[in-house]
Formats: C-alpha cells, sequence, structure tokens
C-alpha cells in the first residue's frame, strides 16, 4: 500500500514530460524552418545571379540554426539572441556587398522572427498547461478553512484565466499562512520550528516566555543548553534526529518534557525542519509528589497511631474493672479506619500512573490470590474451588503483579464475606481467542438489577451489604486496575442467588 507522500515524489515527472515536449516541439519548429529558410534564400540568390546559390543558403540556414540552437540553450534571453541574430545577418549581408558577393538576409531574418513568434507561443503554452496542473492540484488538496466566495473567471482569454486563478490561490495560500501562522502562535505549549541543521526559524510566546526574549535565528542545541537540557552537546556535529527525548527539570526548576517532530516536504523524505514542543508539566509532578506525600501519610503515618491503639487494646482488655463492651467498640471503630485507611491507599495506587507491567502467568496469580483467601474460606466454612483450563495455564498477560493480585484479591474476599456458611465460591480461569477470561461466581446475597450500574462507584454501599463491615472503595480500586490492563469487567447477579463477576484481560502474543 503506498503512503501518500510516495504518490506526490512522482508529481515532478509531469514536469519533466512538459519540457521534454517543449524540445520536441524546438526540433518540430527546426524542421519546418530550416528547409523554408533553405529554399526561400535558393531562389531568391537564383534571382540575384547568384553563381552558388547552394552556398548562400547554406550560410541563411546556418544563421538561423546557431539561433535557433541557442534559443533552446538560453530560452531567456530569447528576444536579445533574436536581435543579435538578425544584426549579425544583416552586418553578414553587408561584409559580403563589399566583396561584390550580393547576399540576400530576408530569409534569414524572416525565419529568425518566426522562430522567436512560434518558440515563445509554445513556451508559453506550457507555462500556462503548468499552471493550469498546479491549480488543479492545490484546489484539489483538503482547505483547512472554507474558503472565500470563487472569483467569476472570463471565458475568453486563457492568460487572464489562469492568471485570476493563480492570484485566487496566492490569496488562499496567504490565508492559511496567517491562519498556521496565528494557530502556531497560541498554542498552549512552547512551540519551535527548525530548519534541519536546527536554526530556529518560527516560535510562538510560550517558547518566547519559556526562554525569556526572541529566539528567531538562534540554535535549538545552544537554547537547550542554557536552559538546562541534560545530555546535549552544541556542537556543529550533532545530529537532532538522535537527540534523547527526555522530561527534565530547567534551571529555574520547572518540569519539562520534549518533543520532536519531523516536517517533510510534499516531494521528498529528507526533514525539510523540525517541530519542537516544550510542555511544562509543573503542576502534574507537584501535584503528583503531593499525592505521593499524602499516600505516605496515609499508609504510615495515620497508621502507626491506630496500631497503637490496637495494641493498647489488646493489653488492658481482660483487666480487672474493664469495660470489655467499651474495648470491643473501641477496637472496631479503629479497625474501620484502618480500613478506609487501606481502602483509600489502594485505590489511589490503582488511580496512579506508577504502573509496572512486566509479562506475567495469569495462573500463577491466580493461585497465590487463592492461598491468600483460603483461609478466610475455611474460617466461614466457605467451599473454595478454582478451575483453570489446560490452554490457560501458560497464558501471558501483561500485568502489574502486585496490584493486579490485590484487585483479584478483593474480588474473592467480597465473594467469602457475602456468602454464607455452606456454600461455594468458584474461581474460573479460561482461553478465548485473544483474552483471558476469568469468571469469579459465589451464592451470596446477589446484587439487586437497579444498583449494578453504581457498582463501581466510590463510597457506593448497597442493601446487600447491610451488617457487613466495608467502606465501597474495593471495586472501585478493582475497576481501576482492570481498566489500566486493557481489560474489561462484567456483573450479573440474581438477588438470593449469587453474583458473577467476568475479566477479560488480553493476552501477551508471543
Amino acid at each position: 500500500m503506498n503512503s501518500p507522500r510516495r504518490g506526490e515524489s512522482r508529481e515532478p515527472s509531469q514536469v519533466e514530460r512538459l519540457f521534454r515536449q517543449l524540445v520536441r516541439e524546438w526540433l518540430w519548429i527546426s524542421l519546418v524552418l530550416l528547409p523554408l529558410t533553405a529554399l526561400l534564400s535558393y531562389r531568391l540568390q537564383m534571382n540575384l545571379n547568384d553563381a552558388s546559390p547552394g552556398l548562400s543558403a547554406l550560410l541563411s540556414v546556418a544563421l538561423v540554426a546557431c539561433v535557433l540552437g541557442l534559443l533552446l540553450w538560453r530560452p531567456r534571453l530569447a528576444l536579445w539572441l533574436t536581435l543579435s541574430g538578425m544584426l549579425c545577418a544583416l552586418l553578414t549581408s553587408a561584409g559580403l556587398a563589399e566583396l561584390r558577393k550580393w547576399w540576400s538576409p530576408t530569409p534569414a531574418l524572416l525565419s529568425m522572427l518566426l522562430a522567436y513568434l512560434i518558440w515563445n507561443w509554445r513556451r508559453l503554452s506550457v507555462v500556462l498547461t503548468y499552471f493550469g496542473w498546479e491549480l488543479a492540484r492545490l484546489d484539489s488538496e483538503p482547505k483547512v478553512f472554507p474558503e472565500r466566495r470563487r472569483a467569476h473567471f472570463p471565458s475568453g482569454d486563457r492568460l487572464q484565466k489562469q492568471v485570476m486563478a493563480l492570484e485566487q490561490a496566492m490569496s488562499r495560500t496567504r490565508d492559511t499562512h496567517r491562519f498556521i501562522a496565528d494557530g502556531l502562535e497560541y498554542l498552549p505549549v512552547a512551540t519551535l520550528i527548525s530548519d534541519p541543521h536546527g536554526q530556529i526559524l518560527l516560535s510562538n510566546r510560550k517558547a518566547r516566555d519559556l526562554f525569556g526574549g526572541s529566539l528567531v535565528g538562534d540554535g535549538v542545541l545552544e537554547q537547550l543548553v542554557r536552559l538546562g537540557y541534560p545530555g546535549v552537546s552544541p556542537a556543529p556535529g550533532s545530529h537532532l534526529s538522535t537527540l534523547p527525548l527526555l522530561e527534565f527539570r530547567d534551571v529555574r526548576e520547572r518540569s519539562l518534557r520534549l518533543e520532536r517532530a519531523e516536517l517533510l516536504p510534499a516531494d521528498g523524505e529528507m526533514p525539510a525542519g523540525w517541530l519542537w514542543s516544550l510542555t511544562d508539566l509543573s503542576i502534574e509532578r507537584d501535584a503528583q509528589e503531593q499525592r505521593a506525600v499524602m499516600l505516605r501519610f496515609l499508609s504510615h503515618d495515620l497508621r502507626a497511631p491506630h496500631s497503637a491503639i490496637l495494641a493498647l487494646l489488646d493489653v488492658h482488655r481482660h483487666q480487672v474493672g474493664g469495660d470489655t463492651q467499651l474495648f470491643n467498640q473501641i477496637e472496631l471503630q479503629v479497625r474501620r479506619a484502618l480500613d478506609l485507611t487501606d481502602g483509600f491507599v489502594q485505590l489511589a495506587k490503582a488511580e496512579s500512573d506508577a504502573y509496572h507491567f512486566q509479562p506475567s502467568l495469569f495462573a500463577m496469580l491466580v493461585l497465590d490470590v487463592f492461598d491468600q483467601a483460603l483461609p478466610l474460606a475455611q474460617h466461614k466454612q466457605i467451599q473454595l474451588v478454582h478451575e483453570v483450563e489446560d490452554e490457560a495455564q501458560e497464558s501471558l498477560v501483561m500485568a502489574d503483579q502486585a496490584l493486579l493480585t490485590r484487585a483479584l484479591f478483593n474480588l474473592l474476599e467480597n465473594a467469602i464475606k457475602y456468602s454464607a456458611a455452606g456454600t461455594r465460591v468458584s474461581l474460573r480461569v479460561r482461553h478465548s481467542s485473544d483474552w483471558l477470561t476469568c469468571e469469579l461466581i459465589d451464592q451470596g446475597k446477589g446484587i439487586a438489577a437497579e444498583e449494578l450500574p453504581e457498582l463501581f462507584s466510590q463510597y457506593r454501599r448497597f442493601s446487600s451489604a447491610q451488617g457487613i463491615d466495608g467502606v465501597g472503595l474495593g471495586l472501585s480500586m478493582v475497576k481501576a486496575v482492570v481498566d489500566r490492563h486493557g481489560g474489561r469487567i462484567e456483573c450479573s447477579s440474581v438477588v438470593g442467588e449469587g453474583t458473577c463477576f467476568r475479566l477479560d484481560f488480553p493476552l501477551l502474543l508471543e
């Protein structure tokens, strides 16, 4: 399948064909004028009783041939070459007259004049053909914005029609240039356009503010060095195409990310320039740092006093005179606070960008989750069953193992939590086309149909969860993890019969 650029690379051949046609027409002009000049000169010299009319005719043909050759070699000097040839013919005639040799320059002069007129007429025709072809190609290209109302072209004069069409095309080109220049100027990121050697040709206001001053004429590498970009050498031999694109802290402690794109011409594959953009990520990075500090606070500093309270309760619970019921209530509230903290931390990690994907055996993750949940199931006298198809045993997925394991454990823990003693919870894994499917089926209370659309909302507690501890963040965390792994999660449930969660993950194809 050919790309548009490769298609455009054949366009110059059209120009070559036009000029090859012009050379062929020059040959036809020569083949017509030279014999006609020879015939006219020969007859005229015969009338003048010339003893050697053939030599005179040959002289006329030679002068006309010289002019025709010069017209092809230097077409822009056609008028001066023709006048010079005519002057040479007159001087030659005068010189021969001094030697008592009568040679009429009239055939040569007429042929030179006809050669000039016909040659320029054909050149003008080729130029008009080329203009028409280029204008039609320009008109067929996608428009950046709605064009102005077209002018009415005259139907008689072809030259005037082409000139007016060219004027309209140039007006549209100027409008497009202004439109693109204004769009570049007000882009929300710092943007530079440079030539292939890195000299800056255009810069927008964001770039001028970022670098502090006008940039046109400066080198991209020199400006990046001044900004504090790591690993940049402003040496003349540095290649722009191999410059590493990094996120870095500049001299003013701003977080910036550099990006680069080639600007290719319509008829070639070599870059005609480079587009550079510097995105200021300072606000986002500061927010991420604050988020990380908050998570550290929640996961360590806030948990520590709660753990200390539980330890003190355990020490004083059975002392003489202690209020056991009060201690139990305090312990219940502290454990709820710890669960809330843990759920919030897990959800924040699931929604962050700090995923570490690697090829993973999904069956091994399932076994790990099964081992973690087995004591919980045995404590509630629930039968825990897992089935992994043979084809799915060796199936790989790209996964953050810690987060995906935690998400699967959340689902399995919920299934055990909401199931009654003596029931069964099944975990099935099977291979389906390019997907790996995991189904978790319980025989618990079930979820009402009207509550299913809000199943993955944060802090959402359902009627079936009454009397069971929880904060409503576990399923939100599961949904975030599955989405980040490129998977899908669905839930079907019947109140009083049980719930089925289905998770689909894309397979890592070898």
